[in-house]
């Protein structure tokens, strides 16, 4: 069931870079914010009662935590939108999907969790697959180091995210940890647009309703499904499960976005794969 959920998130946030590709106009502060401010407003009317009800399981550490997590959400989307608008979804995608490695080692000096030998062999394979699938996507020579960094201090963000919300979904549901920790990223993201002073209106439609299918697609249906998940199974193996997000951003880019998708990144994105099914499931099976 927990994997059944896992995939839909995979499947959802796939879509993410296509639809910021689209919103391109749009600076990518612009976009991080509106995909956050759209999601916290969407989900107000289902979700205040049950953060009213719950807040009492939220004590100063956990406030401080959830205050984190969101300050890293924040962090994550303005740093891997900004990378989007350097390079191709499938090297962006790629970079930001290395978050596995920063994962685990978090896991094990803040959560105490055991990365299991099958688990690294997954992490080593898959990671050999996105060194394949980035050589492939540009030269080394070509490739923006600008991008390259803004995706890498992505996966950072997105592997503090990941390990606090690992811990405070303990005790909180996943309605109350997204709502809260989206809010949290929108008051940050919205207040940076604002004192930085890009405009917020005088955008097409179609980057507008790309800004709404952002909003619910990848963040409420995507980033939710994963929130749920961490109470269930550790953070690492939602980390490694959403390496398979760029074989599907990268075929949506083709189909989508006419960008070419070369035979190293199809190599490479079948080791992710094969990465990902080795350490989830052999992790499933050994614990």
């Amino acid at each position: 069931m927990y994997y059944l959920i896992i995939t839909i998130g995979i499947i959802a946030a796939s879509f993410a870079a296509i639809f910021i590709k689209m919103a391109d106009e749009a600076p990518s502060l612009v976009i991080a914010a509106y995909r956050l401010v759209l999601a916290s407003a969407i989900m107000t009317p289902y979700a205040y009662k049950r953060v009213r009800k719950q807040f009492h399981y939220y004590t100063r550490s956990s406030i401080k935590w959830n205050i984190i997590s969101g300050i890293c959400l924040a962090l994550h989307f303005a740093t891997w939108i900004a990378s989007l608008k350097y390079t191709t979804v499938a090297r962006s995608v790629i970079l930001v999907a290395t978050n596995p490695l920063c994962v685990s080692l978090l896991s094990w000096i803040f959560l105490k969790e055991k990365v299991k030998p099958m688990v690294i062999g997954g992490i080593v394979l898959s990671l050999i697959g996105t060194v394949v699938m980035t050589t492939g996507v540009h030269s080394l020579e070509s490739a923006s180091l600008t991008g390259d960094v803004l995706a890498l201090l992505g996966a950072l963000f997105a592997a503090i995210y990941f390990i606090t919300g690992r811990n405070l979904r303990q005790s909180i549901s996943a309605t109350v940890y997204s709502y809260v920790t989206y809010s949290i990223a929108a008051v940050i993201l919205a207040g940076t647009v604002l004192i930085v002073g890009f405009p917020l209106t005088g955008y097409s439609t179609t980057t507008y309703s790309m800004f709404l299918l952002l909003a619910i697609v990848p963040q409420i249906i995507g980033h939710t499904s994963f929130n749920y998940a961490l109470k269930y199974v550790p953070a690492v193996i939602v980390a490694i499960a959403i390496l398979g997000e760029p074989i599907i951003s990268s075929v949506l880019a083709w189909f989508m976005l006419g960008e070419s998708v070369s035979a190293r990144t199809i190599y490479g994105g079948i080791l992710v794969l094969i990465g990902v099914f080795f350490a989830v499931f052999r992790q499933e099976q050994s614990s």
